[in-house]
């Protein structure tokens, strides 16, 4: 699904192998960038519904690594498919990317992630309904059955924490629960999500993590979060504006924290 893209891609950038991919969630930029390629322009990959994902894969150079990133993601709850939730990851490995690293807007539900503004997603629950590794089995056999509990690289999560804490960010290690959506989460949900150990909930990553920990990249997620859920009020232009203000402090710890990785 994703040969022809890649192809177009190392010709379009005239680069053979990348290093490191992160994707972007709800309004989250990154600077620096001396390449752009619409999605639109890629063979045979989705476009972004959802406003605050513009369709856009930027290349960048963090030192001597070779960055894609991906600006704009796919949800579930656009009635997107499996191959289309996988097909980031899926492309990012047929490039030769080593380290996946996700990130999304979230919602606090503790009150440690209530008092931060970013979170390094150190485990997760996965309350979408939806796997998008189903199915693979008739072409992949066992290797689907992929370890939970190691999913997400200490050392890189350890390495954003510290970083995250020399630049002065209010930042913690969370557990990220993602749900379908669209629909923000009612006060008994957000009892239920804190009772079962969440810090922030959000209507994506887990897929995207999910496929990249299959396609055999390193993963490590970060997240912006944007609002606390018990307020009475949310909606998707605040968690857009917030997250857009916070990107930048996102940006930096994205850029310190990749010149300072060591990939093996």
């Amino acid at each position: 699904m994703v040969t022809k893209a890649s192809i177009f891609i190392k010709e379009k950038t005239g680069i053979e192998k990348f290093d490191i991919a992160v994707l972007g969630g709800s309004g989250i930029k990154l600077d620096k960038v001396f390449t752009e390629i619409p999605y639109s322009q890629i063979p045979q990959m989705p476009i972004p519904f959802v406003p605050g994902h513009s369709g856009t894969l930027k290349i960048l150079e963090v030192g001597k690594k070779k960055v894609l990133f991906f600006e704009g993601r796919f949800h579930y709850y656009e009635d997107r498919e499996d191959w289309e939730l996988r097909f980031i990851p899926e492309l990012s490995a047929k490039l030769g990317v080593k380290l996946f690293i996700s990130t999304c807007a979230s919602g606090a539900i503790s009150r440690k992630a209530a008092q931060s503004e970013i979170g390094v997603i150190v485990d997760h629950i996965n309350l979408l309904g939806r796997n998008p590794l189903v199915g693979l089995i008739k072409s992949y056999g066992d290797k689907v059955f992929i370890n939970g509990k190691e999913i997400y690289d200490r050392k890189v999560s350890d390495l954003f924490l510290r970083k995250g804490i020399e630049l002065g960010l209010s930042i913690s290690p969370v557990v990220l629960a993602s749900v379908l959506g669209p629909n923000y989460e009612t006060f008994a949900e957000i009892r239920f999500l804190e009772v079962a150990g969440t810090d922030v909930v959000s209507m994506s990553s887990i897929p995207e993590i999910l496929s990249a920990k299959f396609y055999g990249m390193k993963v490590a997620a970060l997240t912006v979060i944007t609002n606390d859920t018990l307020k009475l009020q949310t909606t998707h232009e605040e968690v857009l504006n917030i997250s857009s203000q916070r990107s930048m402090k996102l940006s930096k710890l994205l850029w310190k924290t990749i010149h300072s990785l060591e990939l093996s």
